[in-house]
Order: structure tokens, then sequence, then C-alpha cells
């Protein structure tokens, strides 16, 4: 039967395809903005930090909204923060001002997620994974797309900004197609539960299952492992493995390239009906494995083979399949779910830098020692989810095949 929302999707995912560029938009033209704003490179670089502060400002109040008014109207919200953060930093004058723009972009990609998400498990039901997990096919291909961009703006000699302006116009189309498109039904949680949340909260505490707690904090781990890859596997081949800045630059490409592999991969699983948590344990597992070898082995072939099957197993969907996995597990409200897991990235996003920072003043083989140790740890939390799965699937079964007394 043909699925009344694939245009709709379709506008969801242009959205993470913006997304994508937007990361690494200010990294790619860190040079003319440090100049225009006069700062150094490092006063440049600091404004990607507000995205996380952004996120971490708005993700109760977007989870709430996307609840309560609809995932149209978070998805819309998100778009028109975005298109402030493009305009914003485009006319900057100096870092500061920057900055708050860039606190923007983190509210734009709060209202994303909280809208985003659940709106494609609610179009999606049957197969919520996999619609989850092209939104990272997405954002990979913008982030593929946008240096090829702006490496033809900067050999024609043209104006920085037509890179910003892209971004404008992509996302004003996309707000225009997106307003006229039909979402699906909201999944409202069940009466039961919502009476059952309403007594905890009268007992003075939050009630949440060990499931609920695993999952959540698998958000942390996710962020992790995707900042190791992305932001020190370059600083491991020139540094580590003393290969060239060029050659270092290309490790995160082979990553990229590890990554989309692994969505598609991961895609063609999840039609299949392969649930899961089994993939996320052979990735977390996989990860660790990959993480150790590089840490044990430095060498330039280690470094590129161990950079694409980094990029595979850590970055090809983890997140988006942590998520699902959640929702899967609970009853309470999509919305506020994906808020839940996006404070556990932000976490991850703030101190995770920092830790890792202090590490490579020692030896920055050692963040792929630590990497491994944080990809046991998500491990860990999906085999207790997994297993308490089956326990609790066998009690059933007892339970049904039990004779009438």
């Amino acid at each position: 039967m043909k699925n009344n929302y694939l245009s709709t999707a379709f506008g969801l995912y242009i959205n993470y395809f913006v997304h994508g560029m937007a990361l690494i938009i200010i990294a790619l033209n860190i040079d003319v903005l440090a100049s225009k704003w006069d700062t150094s490179i490092a006063g440049a670089a600091a404004v990607v930090s507000s995205f996380g502060i952004g996120k971490l400002i708005a993700v109760w109040l977007c989870g709430i909204i996307s609840d309560k008014f609809g995932r149209k109207t978070s998805i819309i919200l998100g778009i028109l923060f975005y298109l402030a953060f493009a305009i914003g930093i485009l006319w900057s004058p100096t870092a500061s001002i920057a900055y708050f723009f860039g606190i923007l972009a983190g509210i734009a990609n709060s209202f994303l997620d909280t809208g985003s998400y659940p709106a494609l498990m609610e179009a999606f039901p049957k197969k919520p994974g996999p619609a989850n997990i092209i939104v990272k096919f997405f954002i990979q291909g913008g982030q593929f797309l946008l240096p090829i961009i702006i490496g033809f703006i900067m050999m024609q000699g043209f104006w920085y900004g037509w890179s910003f302006t892209l971004l404008i116009a992509v996302l004003t189309l996309n707000l225009i197609f997106i307003s006229t498109r039909k979402f699906p039904p909201m999944d409202i949680p069940l009466p039961k539960m919502a009476t059952e949340e309403k007594v905890h909260e009268k007992k003075g505490k939050f009630h949440y299952s060990v499931e609920e707690v695993c999952l959540i904090s698998f958000g942390f781990v996710g962020l992790t492992l995707l900042t190791v890859l992305g932001q020190w596997i370059a600083k491991y081949g020139t540094e580590v493995v003393h290969m060239g800045e060029n050659a270092g630059r290309m490790l995160v490409a082979y990553g990229s390239i590890g990554s989309l592999v692994c969505v598609v991969i991961t895609f063609l699983l999840g039609n299949k009906g392969v649930k899961s948590p089994p993939i996320i344990l052979t990735y977390t597992f996989m990860t660790a494995l990959v993480s150790l070898v590089l840490w044990a082995f430095p060498s330039p072939v280690v470094a590129s083979v161990g950079a694409f099957f980094l990029g595979f197993f850590s970055a090809g969907g983890l997140i988006q399949l942590g998520l699902t996995l959640l929702v899967e597990h609970s009853s309470r409200g999509k919305g506020l779910l994906t808020s839940l897991y996006t404070i556990a990235e932000g976490i991850a996003q703030f101190a995770i830098p920092l830790v890792l920072a202090a590490i490579s003043n020692f030896d920055i083989a050692y963040i792929f020692l630590l990497n491994a140790f944080v990809a046991l740890f998500g491990f860990a939390l999906v085999f207790i989810v997994h297993i308490r799965d089956k326990r609790k699937k066998a009690h059933q079964d007892l339970q049904i095949n039990a004779p009438a007394s």
C-alpha cells in the first residue's frame, strides 16, 4: 500500500541535508570569517561551540512543543531558526554577535530533532529504524557536497557568502514545501501510562525503567563516538602516524565513505526485518575493536583502513538506531524522549571535547583507547536491554503456554 507521507519525509530529509552543511560551514569558511570578525582562527572556531549551548537551552521546550502543538510546528520553527543562523552568521560584524547566531543554530537543531524523528517514526510505524537511518545519509550527503561547492567558489574567486546563500535558498524553498505537506497523526501516550506518570510525580519522584535509562544514556555514547572520529582521526594521522596534512584530512573522507556505506547496509538490514539491538551490539563491539587496533598498531595502512571501518561502525547511524530503540521501549511522548536523548548527547558535546583535549596533551593515540571503552560501555547498555527483552518474552511465552487451572 502506498505511503501518503513520502513527500513529507523527503522534506524532512532535505532539512538534514542542510543541517549537515550547517555543521561544517563555519569551519570551511573559517579563514575569511576570522578576518571579517577581526579575531584569530581559534576565536572564529569557538563560535561552533555555541551550537551545543543552543541545543541544551532549547531541548526541553522543543519536546513539549512537538508533543503538544505538533511535529509540523516544531519543524517549521527549526527551519526559521536555521534561516536566522545562516543570515546572521553571514552578516555578523564580530565573533560575539556570530556566537549568538550560533546558539540559534543549536536551537534549530533541537526543534528539528524533536519534530522530525517522531514524525518519521509515525509516518513509517512498521519500519521506524530505516526511516531514521536515512537522516544520517542526508547529513553525510550535505557534508560531502559543501566542501566541493566551497572549493569551486574559492577557485573562481567568488564571494564566500554564496555558500551561506545556498543554505538560505534551500531552507526557504523547503519551508514553503513543508508548510504544504500533510503530517501523520501523532502517537499519544496511553491513558494508563499518563496516569501512572502522574502517580509517580505525586510521590515526588520520576520513574524510568531500566531500559529507558540505558537507552537515554546511549545518546551520550553515540555522540562521543561521532566526536572522536570527526575531530581526532585527522590529528591521529598527522601526529601519531606522521602522515602529511592532506593524507591526514583524507582519513576524514575515508570515515565519511564508511559512514555512507553503513547507512545503506543498515537501511537494507532494517527493511529485511533485522532488529536494532543486534545491529547496535555488532557496531559498538566492532567500534571498540577497531579503536583498539588504531591505538595499538599506528601505521598509515592501519590509519586508512581503520578510518573507513570506524566511520562504518561508529558513524553510520548508531545515534538514530539508539533513539528508535528508546521510543520502542517507552510509552512516553516521542518529543519528550527525543529531548531526553538529546540532553545526553548535549552532555557529551560539552564534556568529551574537554576530556579529549586533555588526553591529547599526553598522547593522541590514547583517545582511541578511550573510544574503545566508551563503545564497550554502549555495548553493555544495549546488551542489558536485549537480555531483559528476552527474559520478558520468555516469561510471556511461559504464561501463554501454561495450562489453564
